[in-house]
C-alpha cells in the first residue's frame, strides 16, 4: 500500500538520522510490516562493529504471539528469497524470570504431588506437562499456587546444582545470543530494563540500538502502574511471612503488629463503605503518621539487627518498603498521594487497602528512563494523535523540545465513506423515565434493525449490568455479557453466527471482529476519563477548569473513541454502522 511505503519511509529515515519518530496508523494500513522492513534494512545496512539487535515493545500478549509466529517467519522468508537476507531472521520473546519454569522446583513440586495420590491426579498431569513447556504462560489450567511453587525464584543461586542443565539459564544465554535480532517484551519490562540501567543494575535486556514501541498510546498507563509506590496490608503481611521464613519469629510479630495498627488508621469513613472500590486523597492525619513512623521504626530494627542473616532480597524489599512509608509520613510535593480501597472479601471484617504515591512529574521520568539515551525510537499506534496534533502524546511521554522528533499520520486504506454508517439515534423513547429501561430500548431497536451481528461498548460496567438484565430474554439472538476478565464470553461471542455482546474495558481495543461477525457498534457514551486522584492533582497545573479539559480530558477521549471506533471495520471488505447514543456527540 502507497500508505504503508510512506509509513516505511519516516521510520527509516528515524532510525538513520537518530530521531524519535510518532508514527500514527490508521487500522489496516499494516504498520508492523512497515516497522519490521525499516528495522531489518536498517540493521542490514550498519557495520557489523556498531550491530546490535532491536527492540520491539508492545502492550498484549497477542501481539507479541503474532509478531513471534506470523509477522517474522512470513517477512524472514520474503525476504531471504528476495536475497535481502542471507540468513532468517532470529527474534526472542524477553519477559519477567516469574513467568518460566525452575527445573529444580518443578521436581519438588512434583515430589510433593506425588506423595498425596489419586486425589491430585489432575494437577500431577499438568505439573508433568511443565517439563516440556518452560514457558508458564503456555501452560494450561496451572493454578497460581503451583505456578508460584515452579517458577524461576527471584534470586537464582549461582550454585544451583541444576544450573548447567537449567532450561532458563539455556534460554537466557540463545535470548543473548550474537544472531538474535529481534527482541519482543511488553511495556512494563522495556521500562523495568531502563530502570535497572539508570540505576547502575544489570540490564534485563541485551543491549539494543533502536527500540520500537507498538501500540504506543499505552505507554504513559505502564509508564504510571510502573512508577507508582503502593504500601497495602495484604504486601506487608507477606513481608512479614518471608521475616517468619527466616525463623526470626519475634520480627515478624513486630511487623504483623505495625500493620494492623496502619490498617485500623487507613479505613473509610462508614460513608465509603458501601463503595466496591475508591480513590481517595491521602490526609496525612496525626494518627496515621504515628503508625508510619512505627513502621518505619520496626523496619530499620530488623535490618540493624538482622543484617547478615536476611536475603539480599528481602534486605532491598524491607528498605523499598521503609522509604515508600516515608512518602506517606512527611508527604512531598513530587508525589500525588491517595487511598486505594477494595471491598472486603466474604468473612473479613476490614476493608482492603493500598497507599499509593504516583510521581507528580511522571514525564519528566519517561524521558530520563527512554528518551535521555538518545536512541533511535519509532512509537506507532493507530491513536497517538487526537485530530491531526500530537501535542497530548507528547507531553504525557516526556518527549521535549529539545529531542529530534517527527511526526507521521497515515490514514487507514479502508473507504470508510461507503462502509460505514455513523448513526445518532434519537433519545425519544416510550420507555418512561427509567435511564436503564431508555437505554435497553435503544439497543433493542438498533439490533433489531440490524438483525443481530452487534457489539455495545460501554464506559461503566454498572451500567451494563442493568442493561443486560433488561434486555435478556427480549433478543431474537444469544445476548453474552463480558464482565471484568471475561474473555471466555468473548471467545462464546466469535464462536456464534449471529449473537450480541454487551461489553466495556478491554473491548474497547486489541480484539479482532473481522466479517460480518459485528455488522452494529453501539457506543453508549463518549469514553471520558473517570475522575480520581491523580488526574485532579494535576488538574492544578492548569489555569482553569476549561483549559484543562480542552489539553488532557478530551485528547484522551477521542484517543479511547477512535479505539473502540476501530473494532467496527477491521477489513477492506466488511461493513457496519456505528451508534454513538452520547447526546454530546451529535
Amino acid at each position: 500500500r502507497e500508505g504503508q511505503i510512506k509509513l516505511c519511509h519516516a521510520m527509516l529515515d528515524a532510525l538513520y538520522n537518530k530521531e524519535v519518530a510518532l508514527c500514527d496508523a490508521g487500522v489496516g494500513l499494516g504498520k508492523t510490516y512497515a516497522y519490521l522492513v525499516a528495522c531489518l534494512l536498517w540493521q542490514s545496512q550498519r557495520p557489523r562493529a556498531l550491530w546490535q539487535p532491536v527492540v520491539i515493545s508492545t502492550a498484549s500478549v497477542a501481539l507479541q504471539e503474532a509478531i513471534l509466529q506470523e509477522y517474522i517467519p512470513f517477512l524472514s522468508s520474503v525476504l531471504l528469497q528476495c536475497g535481502y537476507l542471507s540468513k532468517p531472521i532470529q527474534a526472542v520473546l524477553r519477559k519477567g524470570k516469574e513467568r518460566f519454569v525452575c527445573d529444580l522446583r518443578l521436581l519438588e513440586r512434583q515430589r510433593q504431588m506425588a506423595q498425596r495420590g489419586d486425589r491430585f491426579a489432575r494437577r500431577t498431569a499438568i505439573l508433568r506437562q511443565a517439563q516440556d513447556c518452560l514457558d508458564l504462560d503456555k501452560l494450561a489450567g496451572l493454578s497460581g499456587f503451583d505456578r508460584r511453587r515452579i517458577c524461576v525464584p527471584e534470586q537464582c543461586p549461582r550454585l544451583c546444582p541444576a544450573r548447567s542443565r537449567c532450561r532458563y539459564q539455556r534460554y537466557l544465554r540463545e535470548s543473548n545470543g550474537p544472531d538474535v535480532s529481534i527482541q519482543v517484551c511488553n511495556h512494563n519490562y522495556l521500562l523495568a530494563d531502563a530502570f535497572h540501567r539508570k540505576n547502575g543494575w544489570r540490564p534485563l535486556l541485551r543491549d539494543y540500538q533502536a527500540a520500537v514501541i507498538d501500540e504506543a498510546h499505552r505507554l504513559p498507563e505502564a509508564a504510571e502502574q510502573m512508577l507508582t509506590r503502593r504500601l497495602s496490608a495484604k504486601e506487608l503481611h507477606q513481608l512479614a511471612h518471608r521475616l517468619e521464613q527466616q525463623h526470626l519469629t519475634r520480627g515478624a510479630q513486630q511487623f504483623h503488629a505495625a500493620t494492623e495498627t496502619l490498617a485500623a488508621v487507613c479505613q473509610p469513613q462508614e460513608s465509603d463503605r458501601v463503595l466496591a472500590e475508591r480513590q481517595v486523597p491521602y490526609k496525612p492525619t496525626q494518627e496515621r503518621q504515628a503508625a508510619l513512623g512505627a513502621l518505619q521504626t520496626c523496619i530499620d530494627e530488623q535490618l540493624r539487627r538482622y543484617q547478615a542473616r536476611l536475603p539480599t532480597s528481602l534486605r532491598h524489599q524491607l528498605q523499598a518498603t521503609s522509604e515508600t512509608a516515608a512518602l506517606f509520613a512527611s508527604p512531598q510535593e513530587d508525589w500525588i498521594t491517595y487511598i486505594e480501597y477494595e471491598a472486603a472479601s466474604e468473612g473479613q471484617v476490614s476493608v482492603q487497602f493500598a497507599l499509593c504515591a504516583v510521581p507528580r512529574n511522571q514525564p519528566k521520568h519517561l524521558y530520563r528512563l527512554l528518551w535521555q539515551r538518545e536512541k533511535p525510537a519509532i512509537l506507532t499506534s493507530g491513536t497517538l494523535a487526537a485530530g491531526h496534533d500530537f501535542t497530548h502524546i507528547r507531553r504525557q511521554l516526556g518527549l521535549h523540545d529539545g529531542l529530534a522528533i517527527q511526526t507521521v499520520q497515515v490514514a487507514s486504506p479502508f473507504d470508510y465513506a461507503k462502509n460505514c454508517l455513523l448513526v445518532f439515534p434519537s433519545s425519544h423513547t416510550n420507555a418512561g423515565n427509567n435511564p436503564h429501561e431508555r437505554l435497553a430500548c435503544q439497543i433493542e431497536q438498533l439490533i433489531r434493525a440490524a438483525h443481530g451481528h452487534a457489539l455495545v461498548l460501554f464506559t461503566s460496567y454498572d451500567q451494563m449490568g442493568h442493561v443486560y438484565e433488561r434486555l435478556e430474554g427480549r433478543l431474537p439472538v444469544p445476548l453474552f455479557k463480558a464482565p471484568r476478565g471475561g474473555q471466555w464470553f468473548v471467545e462464546q461471542f466469535k464462536r456464534c453466527d449471529n449473537a450480541v455482546l454487551l461489553a466495556g474495558g478491554p473491548c474497547w481495543e486489541g480484539i479482532d471482529f473481522p466479517g460480518d461477525r459485528v455488522s452494529l457498534l453501539v457506543i453508549v457514551r463518549l469514553p471520558f476519563p473517570v475522575p480520581d486522584p491523580v488526574r485532579e492533582a494535576r488538574r492544578q497545573q492548569y489555569p482553569d477548569l476549561h483549559t484543562y479539559i480542552q489539553a488532557e480530558i478530551v485528547p484522551e477521549m477521542q484517543q479511547k473513541l477512535r479505539q473502540g471506533f476501530g473494532r467496527a471495520i477491521r477489513t477492506e471488505t466488511d461493513s457496519c454502522a456505528v451508534a454513538i447514543l452520547d447526546p454530546r456527540a451529535a
